[in-house]
């Protein structure tokens, strides 16, 4: 018998649950659902269509499968799911992953048409099958047919999907799928040794790919006056370029990871962070990005402490056992000891260089020992040479020259490291904010001064880099007046308070200002501010609209070539203000434009988060610019005592001990 259940919750939170981008993670939720149901086998088969597209993915395991009773209870709401106070598997007590119960949602990031197929005992103990259907288009509905099971049939449920046209499908057919799927199974098959998977054809079998584990080390972390343990273990994985922190509940089940390529690049690893309450706290990572107070912070900041320290001594014992080697080997180009201070500081950035290209030099002994000589005579006499002939000699990949020409070039490696941090810091926190303003679950907690507004204040260059710095924040219309005037280089004591149209003080949220390079302009930004559940209608665009009158109206703000632009920034736009932000012949977004001032510009926009957050992304492309210095001997030392203190000696340890360069002494070729 089939019948149509109708899930509680609306289209527009099922799309934002289902996360269509991320198709990875989506296999990983349905091969979790598996292992829940105490699967011991657990296959993912990814289809490939004529074009060597992803036409159909089928999840398929020999777990308990669903009984007709759970898929009517469990289909029919989203959260609240049967395991969201943790626990173990009814039958193999092995511990339970999935909490949230959204699990089955994230399917429609695979295909636009989905198909459970599944045998289980009912609650009278008949063997059934039960179906289960929906598609894109009705995704809020799901069709369930249950009958009795055929006498070969066992216990066990295949998911099928197909129909979907999306590009982000085609990560599932790249090497890194398979590598984010052991990194993320990898303590629970380290542990259930009977529990096998394979991803399009291949077995995940983490064992084969760790090259090596750090033991578990149990730290603590202080928040609200009380202290929580916790646990870090650090697995260093083989040839992959994996690099990430995975926030995981007790038992050692993912329950969100972060992104860590930008730390510590030399190494491929996955650091486990095990916290018992995790899973309550799995929405708070944006937060964490923009330093909110949450139990996720002081627990992060303990735990990369400690990976990093982990990670600097198995650094330093690496560089030192190939250095060791080399002199064992006969091939190191230096004595053992080198005298003077010069001579030291050119041995360790030698060291460092030689080091870092290791894997490119070859094997034979004879010709290990003709590149270090090669690469000792170039670093002390041409660094720029050095690089082209260790290209054409060592057939280095453009990452690696582009590596070493920042080594060895012009550009100062603190130079790198900070606008790489800046780079790295400003995209998470972009990332972040677009989750807190869109994502359902956190937009409705965002509120407009008691979060975004603070937060921005910290982080202008969102509307621009040329308001990073210049700004005021909840000021009065006289406030506003004062800024201006000072901006311009007028006297700013106001000569009487500034009111609005209908006679009434006014606030607004944040003023900015810049001198504009072009014209000899100053140009002011405006921003009234609204909190994400706040959609635009003519009542706000008309709040910002009074205070551009203001501005127009009083005569104290006018006569100087300025341009004021009055934002008003929020999630999304209701359709009735759209004909007002969407007139032919003006740009998108421009809600009023008077032509009042004799040499003032005007305007009052209606701006949303998604078109912010586009411009504020490929405005990051300023760092490139930034970044051309060239540093002193002294800067380079100080960068090598930071990052390689293992391989300088205690003597170039002490700032004060270092001389400065001698006439004609070898260019320092570290930066």
């Amino acid at each position: 018998m089939a019948d149509h259940v109708l899930l509680e919750a609306g289209d527009d939170l099922v799309r934002q649950l289902s996360h269509e981008r991320e198709a990875v993670k989506a296999v990983l939720e349905l091969v979790w659902n598996s292992l829940d149901a105490d699967a011991t086998q657990v296959d993912v088969i990814v289809e490939r269509s004529a074009m060597e597209g992803v036409d159909k993915v089928v999840v398929t395991d020999n777990g308990d499968g669903i009984t007709p009773e759970k898929a009517r209870s469990a289909f029919k709401r989203v959260g609240n799911s049967d395991k969201r106070m943790g626990g173990t598997t009814d039958r193999l007590l092995r511990p339970l992953h999935g909490k949230a119960g959204r699990g089955r949602l994230r399917a429609f990031a695979l295909g636009d048409s989905t198909r459970w197929t599944s045998t289980a005992r009912a609650v009278d103990g008949r063997l059934m099958r039960t179906t289960i259907e929906s598609e894109i288009r009705r995704r809020t509905t799901w069709r369930i047919d249950s009958q009795p099971a055929g006498e070969t049939d066992r216990p066990g449920t295949t998911v099928e999907l197909w129909g979907k046209q999306s590009r982000h499908l085609l990560r599932l057919l790249e090497p890194k799928a398979a590598t984010q799927i052991t990194a993320a199974l990898a303590p629970y098959l380290l542990t259930w040794t009977d529990v096998r998977v394979t991803y399009d054809g291949q077995r995940i079998d983490p064992r084969t790919q760790i090259q090596d584990e750090d033991h578990s080390k149990d730290l603590t972390f202080e928040h609200d006056g009380q202290t929580h343990p916790f646990t870090v273990r650090l697995i260093h994985w083989r040839s992959s370029t994996e690099r990430t922190i995975a926030l995981c509940d007790a038992a050692s089940a993912p329950v969100e990871t972060i992104d860590a390529s930008a730390e510590h690049a030399d190494f491929s690893y996955t650091a486990y962070v095990l916290w018992e309450p995790m899973p309550r706290h799995r929405n708070e990572i944006p937060l964490i990005m923009l330093g909110g107070d949450t139990p996720l912070t002081p627990l992060l900041r303990a735990a990369r402490d400690w990976i990093a320290t982990r990670l600097e001594e198995r650094r330093r014992r690496q560089r030192r056992q190939l250095v060791d080697r080399w002199i064992a080997e006969g091939v190191y180009p230096y004595p053992r000891r080198a005298e003077g201070d010069q001579a030291r500081a050119e041995q360790a950035t030698f060291d460092l260089v030689a080091t870092s290209i290791n894997r490119h030099i070859p094997g034979d002994r004879t010709k290990k020992r003709l590149t270090l000589s090669l690469l000792k005579n170039s670093l002390r006499h041409d660094p720029d040479e050095m690089v082209e002939i260790l290209e054409k000699v060592l057939r280095l990949g453009g990452d690696d020259v582009s590596h070493l020409h920042g080594l060895l070039q012009q550009t100062s490696l603190s130079n790198i490291i900070r606008a790489s941090s800046i780079v790295t810091s400003r995209l998470q926190f972009l990332t972040a904010l677009e989750h807190l303003v869109f994502d359902e679950e956190t937009y409705g907690l965002v509120k407009e001064r008691d979060h975004l507004h603070k937060i921005l204040e910290r982080e202008l260059w969102v509307f621009g880099e040329e308001f990073n710095m210049m700004r005021s924040s909840e000021i009065g219309l006289t406030r506003m007046l004062e800024h201006h005037r000072r901006t311009v280089g007028w006297d700013p004591t106001p000569d009487g308070s500034v009111r609005a149209v209908d006679g009434g003080a006014r606030r607004v949220d944040l003023m900015l200002s810049a001198e504009s390079h072009e014209h000899d302009r100053v140009r002011h930004l405006v921003v009234e501010l609204k909190a994400p559940s706040v959609d635009a209608d003519r009542a706000q665009a008309d709040q910002v609209d009074d205070y551009m009158q203001a501005v127009l109206g009083d005569p104290r703000f006018a006569n100087v070539d300025t341009t004021w632009d009055f934002y008003l920034v929020v999630r999304s736009i209701k359709d009735r203000l759209m004909p007002r932000v969407r007139q032919a012949g003006h740009p998108e977004g421009l809600y009023s434009e008077p032509t009042s001032f004799e040499h003032a510009r005007v305007r009052v926009w209606v701006r949303t988060w998604s078109e912010i957050l586009r411009e504020a992304k490929q405005r990051l492309e300023f760092v490139k610019n930034g970044i051309d210095h060239n540093p002193s001997l002294e800067q380079a030392l100080e960068y090598l005592r930071h990052r390689h203190g293992d391989l300088i000696p205690d003597l170039l340890r002490r700032p004060a001990a270092i001389p400065p360069p001698r006439s004609g002494a070898a260019r320092n070729p570290a930066v």
